[in-house]
């Protein structure tokens, strides 16, 4: 697909979304993109980085820090006020939350160091965990495993107090709360997509195919890494573009799904796309401004 019918691809399908989903009137997004990460704000998409290898990131609004993940497990960590980077190694996978930026490792037991300011964070018995920006909400898994004994159910609270969801619900790597702590989001492979919110019962919707950690806002409006039914061609799992035939390809073809509680079901705002994420306008300017002035997102 051509870079340009992505764009008006994009622009068409947000604008449809903000009319009939009532997203903000200018929403504001990042998702990988063909390896590289792209912001989404209102009506224009803006490719932020030039390395063709990225497979995971994450941005800190509060910190005005943005990080991403390669293959090679190596992240790199960008103050977005000076413009100064650094380098962490032994990292596959990033989220935003807790203020900050933690690993998100497929082995249990991440790493709770927070990648920005080194500060290893704890949080009771958990061993994975989400909290709202303040920290003042926590949410989290006390044990990881792959059998039905050595998973635990979703919890909030510290010491652990409240059971938000049953483990067989919950993919371990991909539930998210909210930055003000009032919105919490989870799904499994073949377990509903749900947004919790307090006080309130559950909203769920199904779904077929979801990956990658989802991203809730305040308003309790979801994005996710959804199939979109269409085959594509992978040169790596997150580079990838339609098939020449809609039957054809390697796989799936995953985009950028939004949904919110009382919808029927997940409508895509952007074709093509991995891990996307909530940004706010201001971070989503001084993300480009970075882009334009620094060469630190291109590959040497």
């Amino acid at each position: 697909m051509p870079p340009q019918f992505c764009r008006m691809a994009a622009f068409a399908l947000i604008a449809i979304a903000g009319t009939m989903f009532a997203q903000p009137k200018e929403p504001c997004l990042a998702f990988v993109l063909r390896a590289d990460v792209t912001v989404l704000c209102g009506n224009r998409t803006t490719q932020v980085t030039h390395r063709r290898d990225i497979e995971s990131f994450a941005v800190s609004d509060g910190r005005s820090s943005f990080a991403f993940a390669n293959a090679a497990h190596t992240t790199i960590v960008i103050d977005l006020k000076t413009g100064t980077s650094k380098k962490v190694e032994g990292i596959e996978g990033l989220v935003s939350t807790c203020g900050g930026i933690l690993p998100n490792q497929n082995a249990p037991q991440t790493s709770t160091r927070d990648v920005v300011t080194g500060e290893n964070l704890t949080f009771g018995s958990y061993v994975r965990f989400r909290c709202s920006a303040d920290r003042r909400v926590v949410i989290g898994l006390t044990r990881e495993g792959t059998t039905k004994d050595h998973q635990s159910d979703l919890y909030e609270g510290v010491p652990p107090a409240a059971k938000l969801a049953a483990f067989e619900d919950v993919d371990y790597l991909y539930f998210g709360v909210s930055p003000d702590g009032s919105k919490v989001a989870y799904f499994n492979d073949v377990r509903p997509l749900c947004v919790l919110s307090r006080p309130g019962a559950k909203q769920c919707v199904e779904h077929s195919t979801i990956s990658d950690p989802v991203s809730v806002n305040d308003a309790g409006e979801v994005l996710v890494a959804a199939g979109t039914g269409r085959g594509c061609d992978y040169r790596t799992s997150f580079d990838f573009a339609p098939a020449a035939s809609p039957t054809g390809g390697d796989d799936e073809c995953l985009g950028v799904g939004y949904w919110k509680p009382g919808r029927k079901s997940i409508v895509f705002i952007v074709p093509l796309g991995r891990n996307p994420q909530w940004i706010s306008p201001r971070i989503a300017a001084v993300l480009i401004e970075w882009s334009v002035k620094s060469n630190d997102g291109v590959r040497k």
